[in-house]
């Protein structure tokens, strides 16, 4: 099956505000939950771990998806985006369910917090040589005290195919660090750097669940059973609130139905398991 290759970037407006990054300690838990709402596909304010949920419950948490395109690839997958109650307990919270979240910070939109991109103003002047002590060396001085003090861990060229000199010149750094002080350094050294830009990441979805919705859930919202259009065969049904609590899971619709009926009015997530391995979310609303 062909996949799409979809990365969706927010608006300038969104893009200005501020939001918190995570890092998470493992992909896997605490992934942000995307369920498709008719015909298109978004982010909740949920993710598949319990606990990571009820935190966005009690600060009142309106958005939490993917921040994809990081350039350190042992970060890919693990940073997240939470838009909504930005403050300091929620801040404290995140930080203190330390078996989940690996670090934390605030950021504007969807900039990654430790990476930014440079350009030399000489090819052969600033150009890596090696690491001491996990920071990168380079061939300049000036660059090796200014990666020293912000924990330089990733400096490579951001486009090693080019054949174009100006080109040639751009980095990708990242830092264990506050990546507007390690910018503010680097604009500074203008010997050495000619120019730097920020980092943006954006939502990106590659799995071939996105690239149409499998099935077809009517009436939704609904007040007692809802009916499923799908081509494809489903061997399970599961339906979980919004805390990431399983509320039914069951391989018959008649036993879904009895089960939907008895539902509370609110906002679910229908998890539907098909024959050939893949998996879908669905919005459902009881009313």
């Amino acid at each position: 099956m062909k996949k799409l290759l979809l990365i969706l970037f927010v608006s300038n407006f969104a893009f200005s505000q501020p939001s918190v990054e995570i890092r998470l300690v493992d992909y896997n838990i605490g992934s942000p939950i995307y369920v498709w709402d008719e015909f298109y596909i978004h982010s909740l304010n949920t993710s598949n771990d319990a606990g990571l949920n009820a935190i966005f419950t009690t600060y009142g948490i309106t958005n939490y998806e993917n921040n994809e395109v990081h350039p350190y690839g042992p970060y890919a997958g693990r940073i997240k985006n939470i838009r909504g109650n930005v403050s300091q307990q929620f801040i404290d919270a995140l930080t203190a369910y330390s078996s989940v979240i690996e670090s934390v910070h605030i950021t504007n939109g969807m900039e990654f917090t430790d990476a930014l991109r440079l350009q030399l103003a000489d090819l052969t002047i600033g150009s890596p040589v090696g690491t001491s002590g996990g920071v990168i060396v380079t061939n300049d001085p000036g660059l090796n005290a200014i990666f020293q003090t912000y924990n330089v861990f990733f400096y490579t060229q951001s486009y090693p195919s080019s054949t174009v000199n100006n080109i040639l010149r751009y980095y990708t750094v990242v830092c264990n660090c506050d990546k507007n002080l390690l910018n503010a350094a680097l604009s500074s050294y203008s010997t050495v750097v000619s120019t730097t830009e920020l980092y943006n990441g954006g939502v990106m979805l590659s799995n071939p669940q996105f690239e149409k919705s499998k099935a077809i859930i009517s009436p939704n919202p609904f007040s007692d059973i809802f009916d499923i259009e799908t081509k494809q065969t489903i061997i399970n049904y599961s339906i979980t609130d919004i805390t990431g609590k399983t509320i039914a899971s069951t391989s018959s619709k008649s036993d879904l139905d009895n089960q939907s009926s008895q539902l509370s009015a609110g906002m679910y997530i229908l998890n539907l398991s098909f024959d050939n391995g893949q998996t879908a979310n669905y919005k459902l609303i009881k009313k």
